[in-house]
């Protein structure tokens, strides 16, 4: 017998496929027990949970909105607070110099503020006046420099060494 597309036949075959798959899917594959619960499986240790690194780079706000920035820092990682602007041509040239600075250091991690046009509250909190702007913070959260424009191509140095203590 020719099972035409849509007939009787065809539906349910393909509904015994499916279900077939759902079934396996939640049930698993093998021999069924009747013994008691199974023993707890292993999970993974503390340690190994939190050695997982929070993302390397990571936008904190919108244009110009307010953020606050010591709560976006994670513990035990320097941090460096890059406030920036995309019509800032210069903080996208530091930008990613910092980022390509640090990219095999797993202990520093960037945290990026957009301050807009400037005139903007994220940029009145942080008295950011002068782009590009970072700030370089320790393993403890503590602000360890504070570069302003030029200075912020040794933002990658500063932020290893600080790694390294």
């Amino acid at each position: 017998m020719t099972a035409r597309l849509g007939s009787p036949v065809r539906r349910s075959a393909s509904m015994a496929i499916a279900l077939a798959l759902a079934l396996a899917s939640h049930t698993g594959c093998g021999p069924a027990t009747t013994a008691s619960p199974a023993a707890p499986t292993a999970t993974a240790s503390p340690a190994a949970t939190a050695a997982k690194a929070p993302p390397k780079t990571v936008q904190l706000n919108a244009p110009g909105a307010a953020v606050d920035v010591l709560a976006a820092l994670p513990a035990g990682y320097v941090t460096v607070v890059d406030f920036w602007s995309v019509s800032c041509e210069a903080c996208i040239v530091q930008g990613e110099k910092l980022a390509a600075g640090v990219a095999e250091e797993p202990r520093v991690l960037i945290r990026k503020v957009d301050v807009g046009d400037g005139d903007t509250p994220v940029a009145a909190a942080y008295k950011i006046a002068v782009l590009p702007h970072f700030f370089i913070y320790d393993k403890q959260k503590r602000l360890r420099y504070d570069l302003l424009g030029p200075d912020c191509s040794e933002a990658a140095r500063y932020a290893r060494q600080l790694a390294a203590e």
